[in-house]
């Protein structure tokens, strides 16, 4: 039933296009010159504050980069602006460079912006990048909410994980345009590993935690680094959000841990390759109880609540401590109705616990609405709404029903 996208044909061939940058010379000419001594980030800032400043060219003449010598680290820096750098959305995939004639030296470099923010007469569509940049911030702002001061850096950056994880579907159409940066997971909620590890970047830095990205060209594939207690771990978000092996969907209700807090050596054990992240050699967490966890952690009361093959459990800290077994079921896909109740399927079934009065009462069988040979696989609550898959043949039916405020079948 679970894809963790391990494969690359299906899952993610194309998705990260934007690293592939088609280069244009304006002027060209065979002269060389003895190679310079650049500051590249100096030259990194310059073209992210014109892409701010919606400019459509920048000097780099006072640089003295040379095409001939200078062309792989100019590429490799607009590669990390326009895949890596949250709030430029409006860019384009192509730059161009303009050459002094008669010589190597890159005089400009002409940058390009999305066709979604360029207006019919050629002019960039400013008002539009603020109007989706103002969307961005607020869905920033309800993901950043379900932060609680209590929490220690590995539990905000597991809360900001799970909140992607459960608002975002993969996607690596080319019709879905956004899905390269952060605007296809907040405001259309549909990416590829790019606007993943770009999405989730972009909450950290926000949540006070330091973040890098990490990119395979070999396996065409995204997703960052993140730092705790002064090291450094891999967290691949797109992996840990599940694809359907049969439909190739979203599922409901389902997030994974394996590629939390992982060290490279455990990412390459579990079949990561052509990529360089040596700074991640801490495997503290490479075998975290989290790791065969299959559902989003609740945070409630200063508790986090879960459900493992034991039943629901619920721990003080995410990181130390025990956990203590509130109810032992056999169960999976455990889903917060409110604060203190959650859906949970068990025996073709779906349940809903109390944690206070620490009671379970079934809410829906597929007995009686399906035949026998029926499986309810997964559930989801949503806007008063439980809404379900159930699986015979391979093949899904797809339903749902109200609510009431007691969390009941209406």
């Amino acid at each position: 039933m679970v894809n963790l996208r391990k494969t690359l044909p299906k899952t993610v061939l194309g998705s990260i296009v934007a690293c592939f940058m088609a280069v244009f010379v304006m002027v060209e000419s065979n002269s060389a010159e003895a190679a310079s001594k650049v500051d590249f980030e100096n030259i990194k800032n310059d073209i992210i504050t014109a892409y701010k400043n919606y400019q459509r060219e920048v000097d780099l003449s006072k640089y003295n980069i040379y095409d001939n010598i200078d062309d792989t680290s100019l590429k490799e820096v607009m590669t990390e602006i326009i895949n890596e750098t949250p709030y430029l959305f409006y860019t384009g995939q192509e730059y161009s460079k303009k050459i002094v004639s008669g010589s190597t030296l890159i005089k400009n470099v002409v940058l390009s912006y999305s066709k979604t923010y360029i207006k019919a007469d050629g002019s960039i569509n400013i008002a539009k990048i603020k109007k989706t940049r103002k969307k961005i911030d607020s869905a920033v702002n309800k993901a950043l909410k379900n932060i609680n001061s209590g929490m220690d850096d590995i539990e905000k950056a597991m809360v900001l994980h799970d909140y992607i994880a459960i608002n975002t579907s993969y996607s690596d159409q080319p019709s879905d345009s956004s899905r390269l940066n952060e605007t296809g997971v907040f405001i259309n909620h549909k990416a590829n590993c790019q606007g993943y590890s770009v999405a989730y970047g972009l909450l950290l830095n926000k949540a006070g935690i330091d973040v890098q990205y990490v990119s395979s060209s070999a396996m065409g594939h995204m997703w960052n680094l993140v730092k705790i207690n002064n090291a450094w771990y891999n967290v691949d978000v797109t992996w840990d959000d599940p694809v359907d092996t049969y439909s190739g969907n979203d599922q409901y209700g389902f997030t994974m841990h394996k590629y939390f807090l992982g060290s490279t050596s455990s990412f390459r054990t579990k079949g990561y390759y052509g990529f360089n992240a040596r700074q991640a050699s801490d495997r503290r967490y490479d075998n975290m109880y989290w790791k065969d966890v299959t559902c989003s952690f609740a945070y409630s009361g200063g508790k986090w609540l879960y459900m493992s093959d034991k039943g629901i459990l619920e721990r003080e800290s995410l990181s130390y401590g025990t956990a203590k077994l509130l109810y032992k079921v056999n169960g999976m896909s455990f889903v917060r109705f409110n604060v203190n109740k959650y859906y949970f399927i068990s025996d073709n079934s779906i349940y809903i616990y109390n944690r206070k009065p620490d009671n379970v009462r079934l809410v829906w069988t597929v007995q009686g609405n399906y035949n026998s040979s029926y499986y309810i696989t997964q559930i989801m609550y949503s806007n008063g709404k439980v809404c379900y898959r159930v699986l015979k043949d391979r093949r899904y039916k797809t339903g749902s029903f109200k609510v009431k405020k007691s969390g009941m079948a209406a």
